[in-house]
């Protein structure tokens, strides 16, 4: 199936699909950006530089697994409320979601990881700046660029699927003026061959002037 027809797809098994590529995607770049934070860079500085550790794919599946859940609800129970234009809704919705991404990012780096550390036999090097720096890079910072994504994703597709309603809706008003004006047609092509016929037999029984 063509990637425009997955992605703007309305069928359940290719919206499921859509979103689990995309979140393949977005694990897949987590992975790469936290391997690649890991390789040594001598001679220059990473000043907001996370390290996680190993093993990255874990690692980054759990962190994906939090931002998935505060990504579903911000689309589907928060959205609404934008487009309703209910700000403070909103608003007093929102804190509770960003506090859910803080507290379970830090949760994972300062308890899940280092259980993962322990168990695994990995390291992981504490080069942050505070005990809160690690929650608010990877649970207030991260995910902002997956959130916008989809959101953005979200809105075109429903842009999207509203033209494509609106140009149904049209056709089908075409087929039914075009239904109408054939029909119209045929029975105006009708009544004039009935009175041609009502005249010739007028004709035939010297009935003309009755058949005005």
């Amino acid at each position: 199936m063509p990637l425009h027809d997955l992605i703007f797809s309305n069928k359940a098994g290719n919206r499921l699909q859509c979103h689990l590529l995309f979140w393949l995607i977005w694990w897949l770049y987590l992975s790469l950006c936290e391997y690649l934070y890991q390789l040594p860079l001598p001679g220059k500085l990473r000043p907001f530089f996370l390290n996680v550790g190993s093993p990255v794919l874990l690692k980054t599946f759990l962190l994906i697994t939090v931002y998935s859940i505060a990504c579903y609800a911000i689309l589907y129970f928060l959205l609404p409320l934008i487009t309703k234009r209910n700000w403070l809704k909103f608003s007093l919705y929102l804190l509770p979601v960003a506090v859910f991404l803080y507290v379970m990012s830090y949760f994972l780096f300062w308890n899940v990881f280092p259980y993962i550390d322990g168990l695994l036999g990995s390291s992981r090097t504490p080069n942050h700046g505070t005990k809160f720096w690690p929650a608010v890079n990877l649970g207030l910072i991260a995910p902002l660029k997956i959130i916008a994504s989809a959101v953005i994703i979200k809105y075109v597709k429903n842009w999207w699927l509203k033209q494509k309603e609106i140009e149904r809706l049209e056709r089908e008003k075409i087929n039914t003026e075009l239904q109408y004006s054939k029909h119209r047609y045929i029975l105006i092509f009708f009544l004039k061959r009935l009175k041609i016929f009502i005249r010739i037999h007028c004709l035939l029984h010297h009935e003309l002037p009755a058949c005005y």
